[in-house]
């Protein structure tokens, strides 16, 4: 029985689908093939469309051509076109309507059921609370206060994935590739959209409280003078004070230089420490440094950095962010922290939209398709709901460069 294109996303109308087309013919120019960007173009209509799961098989079930299971199934999990250019060109376009205020780290955990496809292990999942089986993807999102487009994506690879050439071979993962720990692959992210894609810099902002050796990624950002504003866990590592002492004084944590500071704001007053209240709450900054890492920073010490803590009424700091953005108020700061619940809000929407855990075949080239395809998808649905809202147009901005 087949599945007829239906309008599961309301924000999909049938013009929308008539320009499909034009956007696909844009996006997929990088293709080298034509029947590789006409099965594109059908697959891409496939997630904007199918009800349901966005399998090969349902979206193939949607279709009056004969044999295109095979080909949709060629087209993603075999075919040889490289997606970098496709994501360069859809992150550049995604610029070009909307200007990001923010590129946004997101961790994604797609169950999955046995051990073949490409990835798979079981983790421990701390927003779950328990052991999952499971890949683990890592984006980055071109996000505004009106749009959130996940551009880039890595698959983490660890343990067998690394190790053993059987389930290697069994994915076709290439020889060139072996599995970083979580914070690189992100820096990789970061540095092939800003030095490659030539896109303009932005602030970066995420949740890092389950990312390990969070610090890393933190020091890596803070060394290259990349705006940053993240959440980070009650456990991150800092030292307390600006002052520009080196041997580095001993290393605290970020609750506890919080809980210090509620403790003797009144006495304390102006300075380094301040307490406000704003929308979110009340908040807390005091600036901290995060010790560096020999092998990452050869000069430290590393410069003073914003440590921001919400404060409950039983004066306890229960959340935690880290920015090098130090001038201004905090409600100047906060904003930029708040655009990173709309990348998480946009995360869920490919999950539920557009397919983001729906790929059923097990190869490393597979996976990278269609997570592909997925952004586009959202892309396509993004840039739709932008350009009946218009905003600002990209241009330069004035954050520090990637390059720098």
């Amino acid at each position: 029985m087949r599945t007829g294109m239906s309008t599961l996303n309301a924000d999909i109308s049938p013009l929308a689908c008539d320009n499909v087309s034009a956007f696909a013919s844009e996006i997929f120019s990088p293709m080298p093939r034509m029947d590789q960007r006409r099965w594109a173009e059908v697959y891409l209509r496939g997630l904007l469309m199918v009800d349901g799961k966005k399998s090969v098989r349902r979206i193939a079930e949607s279709l009056p051509i004969f044999q295109a299971k095979q080909s949709l199934q060629q087209f993603i999990n075999q075919s040889p076109w490289d997606w970098e250019p496709v994501r360069a060109l859809l992150a550049r376009h995604a610029e070009a309507s909307r200007r990001p205020q923010a590129w946004s780290v997101e961790r994604v955990v797609i169950p999955k059921r046995g051990e073949r496809s490409v990835g798979v292990q079981k983790r421990f999942v701390p927003e779950l609370g328990r052991t999952v089986n499971s890949q683990l993807g890592l984006g980055v999102v071109l996000t505004s206060d009106t749009m959130s487009v996940p551009v880039d994506w890595r698959i983490a690879l660890h343990g067998k994935w690394r190790e053993e050439a059987a389930f290697r071979r069994s994915a076709y993962i290439p020889e060139n590739v072996y599995g970083k720990p979580e914070w690189a692959e992100i820096t990789d992210m970061l540095e092939e959209m800003g030095t490659r894609w030539h896109l303009s810099p932005a602030p970066v902002i995420g949740n890092l409280r389950h990312l390990p050796d969070a610090a890393r990624l933190v020091n890596w950002l803070t060394a290259r003078g990349i705006d940053y504003a993240v959440e980070v866990d009650a456990s991150f590592p800092v030292t307390k004070g600006d002052a520009a002492a080196y041997p580095a004084r001993p290393v605290t944590n970020a609750r506890d230089v919080l809980r210090d500071a509620t403790g003797s704001v009144a006495q304390r007053g102006a300075g380094a420490l301040s307490l406000t209240r704003a929308r979110r709450g009340r908040l807390i900054s005091q600036y901290v440094r995060v010790p560096t890492a020999a092998r990452l920073v050869k000069s430290p010490p590393q410069q003073p950095v914003r440590l921001i803590g919400e404060i409950t009424a039983a004066q306890e700091p229960t959340r935690f962010w880290l920015t090098n953005v130090t001038g201004g108020l905090l409600e100047e700061v906060m904003p930029l922290v708040s655009l990173s619940a709309r990348s998480r809000a946009g995360m869920q929407r490919l999950e539920t939209h557009f397919g983001l855990r729906d790929f059923e075949g097990r190869s490393f080239r597979g996976w990278h398709h269609h997570m592909t395809m997925v952004s586009t998808a959202a892309a396509y649905s993004a840039l739709r709901e932008a350009a009946a809202h218009p905003g600002p147009l990209a241009a330069a901005g004035a954050h520090r460069d990637l390059s720098a």
